[in-house]
């Protein structure tokens, strides 16, 4: 299936690379980088690997790395994905962002 990024996923993408260039350095941001066209393969092959959002199960809630989640749905004829969260934010902002209209 094909994978397509809302614009809230692109800027929160943006936003998780700008803070490990800031924080770490160009190697970690780049590893970042490859981590996510893995897991964005592996959803395209496999959509439902990563389990239902608790709090909303129309997202499944999937993993980049231990402290960087990701939200995305299953469509008919592709994947959305929503929003990429650094873990180590406010979890109650997840609920607000994505019960906004994308």
């Amino acid at each position: 299936m094909t994978v397509i990024w809302t614009s809230i996923a692109k800027k929160s993408y943006a936003e998780n690379i700008e803070f490990l260039l800031k924080i770490w350095n160009l190697k970690i941001a780049q590893d970042f980088i490859l981590e996510v066209e893995k897991v964005m393969a592996l959803i395209s092959s496999q959509p439902t690997i990563f389990e239902k959002w608790e709090f909303d199960e129309n997202y499944r809630k999937g993993f980049i790395h231990k402290n960087v989640s990701f939200y995305y749905k299953i469509k008919a004829s592709e994947i959305v994905v929503y929003l990429f969260w650094n873990n180590l934010q406010n979890p109650n902002k997840i609920k607000k962002i994505l019960s906004k209209p994308n």
